[in-house]
């Protein structure tokens, strides 16, 4: 009952994003698992133009509530809709796929705004093998 009475204390603002945001990691989830990256890439561009002007703090906060609680969802899965959340507030931003190899290849997704990390921060050196803007 905690997390529903601090849901309902939420400014109405942020109980909309974080419901967008909830929306959108379980809908690119489900295309990443059903579907090309590029179908999905496709989709996202199309879905990014500008419609709103929130407070890019209150977006960030929105994408990293919502993305703990989408059963499986995946570093990729919360950067995309980050980044289609972030254009569609007038917030160009960088999605970022890079790679490592340690004792096993691992590769994660990230999203930033003029080179600095805002979503899928990591401890690890990842190699950067793959930039996409939001109108690829």
């Amino acid at each position: 009952m905690g997390k529903i009475n601090t849901f309902m204390r939420l400014p109405f603002r942020r109980k909309t994003l974080l419901m967008k945001s909830l929306c959108l990691i379980v809908l690119i989830r489900l295309m990443l698992y059903l579907l090309p990256f590029s179908t999905v890439r496709k989709f996202s561009a199309r879905i990014s133009g500008q419609k709103g002007n929130s407070d890019l703090v209150d977006l960030l906060w929105a994408v990293n509530v919502a993305g703990e609680y989408v059963p499986r969802s995946t570093c990729l899965s919360k950067a995309m809709a980050a980044q289609i959340l972030l254009s569609r507030h007038n917030y160009p931003s960088q999605l970022k796929i890079g790679v490592i190899k340690e004792d096993e290849f691992e590769a994660h997704a990230w999203v930033e705004i003029e080179d600095e990390v805002v979503v899928g921060e990591s401890k690890r050196d990842y190699v950067p093998i793959l930039d996409l803007d939001v109108e690829q």
